[in-house]
């Protein structure tokens, strides 16, 4: 009211003048933007200090730098000459740097994933935060190990690395010196490690801790991770869960707790191909938590689906229908990025997106046959999805086709996204048409590391199951060819396990395979046969060369 009442009481134009003289002015201080600053800071409207591969003055505020344009290198700010971030020596230093190019960074040194944990997020923090550095380093010895064809068990400086990685993070852990974020990264590169070696319950043993650490109160950590950094944690989470489950397709704990997650509708993920494949991952999900629960039921008698279960039933409708609700949505995705692949206007993002639905869509094919399966005892259930086996060796193939025309890094031998490695393997394992499964064997073997599996191993893996299943089998007409029905019930593989590659006296990679037989048969068994037990059950070590 003061303001308003001096605004309307007249002024004298010469004592104006005589206090604007009196009175020094106000000079207004303007800040020049630089035209190669990082993304935060043009949006922000600040001067940025540029620094690689983040800028200092982002990390300084707590806030996530958007990195720099697509113009600029970010593998020159990886090298050992880093001016900011956490000291390291020159081998930790080159170590973190060839972990991001693994996990991180594809063959022109940008980010993959720029806005997942993988992306900035990863760059930021191992550049930031020791127990992330030393993760990342012990990721980086573990992957030198196997670039440089060491024996599958970690050498001591791996090792080394590992143990010195685990301590920090435990340190800061008990400490509370670190920020959630940190602490969870930090355990989910450790479990990459264990990935990388094939040893699953350990891996598992650090993504279960990064969800607890995500989801836990610290009263007196340092601070709390925002809703943006908790929404992409727990996409990754989602991620690796299903990278890990999916090896077996009934892994998945369902005691992990990842949060609640907004639906979202069919026209967004039309126009968003990236919230689709986060939608399939999420349906990937939550459908291997049913398989686990089902599959506990499977060789009991009558199973739930005899009798009826409305809980079950109900479950395994609603698991279905939403697999093949996002199918469809993926199949109407790739039709139109096809087109604008075929034209003059694709772009590399272009290709590997179509890549990524191909995979995501193999991915949902093989788990829509599991769900129909899983409350089925016998193997010969299988043989009534042919089509959908030949469709997920078409998505297989078109995926590899893309991925193909971009250029692969040197370091490429390992990825923490699903791929085709696994729908090809069960392809092979579940599948007893004879062409096809050789069909997918063959492609198995042009494949690398993914995850926890190994296209090389599964491809050997399923050549061997087929030869024990196909060796006393007989045409059902004569001069006929093996057709799946002439596999009988008691000649199918119902399991198998596989431990870790070891070396045989000649320096050899062999892994001891375990196919496993219900005893007896089913056939003779089911109903009067607790198969829940080791004893109702033949297991045969088969070592396999690689």
């Amino acid at each position: 009211m003061e303001a308003l009442d001096t605004q309307q009481q007249p002024t004298n134009p010469r004592s104006s003048s005589q206090e604007s003289a009196s009175t020094p002015k106000r000079s207004r201080v303007v800040i020049s933007q630089s035209k190669r600053g990082c993304i935060t800071c043009k949006t922000r409207r600040v001067k940025c200090d540029e620094q690689r591969p983040l800028c200092w003055r982002c990390i300084q505020a707590g806030r996530l730098c958007g990195g720099y344009n697509q113009g600029s290198k970010v593998s020159s700010a990886l090298r050992p000459a880093l001016k900011i971030g956490v000291p390291a020596d020159s081998h930790t230093e080159r170590l973190s740097y060839l972990a991001a190019h693994v996990l991180s960074l594809d063959s022109d040194d940008r980010p993959l994933a720029t806005d997942g944990v993988w992306g900035r997020i990863f760059l930021q923090l191992m550049n930031q935060v020791e127990c992330v550095k030393a993760a990342a380093a012990a990721f980086g010895a573990a992957c030198e190990s196997l670039l440089n064809n060491a024996t599958v068990e970690y050498p001591s400086p791996a090792w080394r690395y590992y143990g010195s990685a685990l301590a920090r993070l435990q340190s800061e852990l008990n400490n509370e010196t670190a920020i959630p974020e940190s602490l969870a990264l930090a355990s989910l590169i450790l479990a990459a490690v264990e990935i990388l070696s094939q040893h699953e319950q350990n891996a598992f043993a650090h993504f279960l801790g990064a969800v607890q650490i995500l989801t836990k109160t610290h009263p007196n950590c340092r601070g709390a991770p925002s809703a943006d950094i908790l929404r992409t944690f727990r996409d990754e989470l989602v991620n690796i869960d299903v990278l890990i489950g999916s090896y077996a397709l009934s892994r998945t704990p369902t005691v992990v707790y990842l949060g609640s997650h907004e639906a979202v509708s069919g026209d967004d993920m039309l126009r968003k191909p990236e919230l689709a494949i986060k939608a399939a991952m999420l349906c990937l999900h939550q459908s291997y938590q049913f398989i686990e629960s089902a599959d506990r039921l499977r060789y009991t008698y009558p199973s739930w689906k005899e009798e009826r279960d409305p809980i079950m039933c109900n479950a395994q409708s609603d698991v279905v229908a939403q697999c093949c609700s996002i199918l469809d949505t993926l199949a109407a995705l790739s039709t139109s990025l096809q087109a604008q692949f075929s034209s003059t206007t694709s772009t590399r993002s272009n290709t590997e997106t179509l890549a990524d639905i191909y995979v995501m869509r193999a991915q949902l094919t093989v788990t829509i046959i599991f769900l129909l399966c899983v409350h089925n005892p016998y193997e010969t259930g299988y043989d009534k999805h042919l089509e959908r086996f030949q469709s997920i060796v078409r998505d297989a193939a078109a995926a590899t086709r893309l991925r193909r025309r971009t250029r692969s890094g040197a370091f490429k031998r390992f990825s923490m996204r699903p791929g085709i490695v696994n729908p090809l393997f069960i392809v092979g394992l579940k599948c007893r048409d004879p062409p096809l499964r050789a069909l997918a064997t063959r492609m198995l073997r042009e494949q690398g590391r993914e995850g926890p599996v190994d296209g090389q191993i599964m491809a050997a893996i399923c050549a061997r199951l087929a030869a024990l299943e196909t060796a006393s089998s007989v045409p059902s007409s004569p001069g006929a060819p093996l057709a799946a029905c002439d596999v009988l019930e008691t000649q199918r593989v119902h399991g198998y396990m596989v431990p870790p590659p070891r070396l045989d006296d000649k320096g050899r990679r062999v892994v001891d395979v375990v196919f496993m037989w219900p005893y007896p048969p089913l056939a003779q068994g089911l109903g009067h046969v607790d198969y829940s037990g080791r004893d109702s059950w033949i297991y045969r070590s088969e070592p396999i060369h690689i």
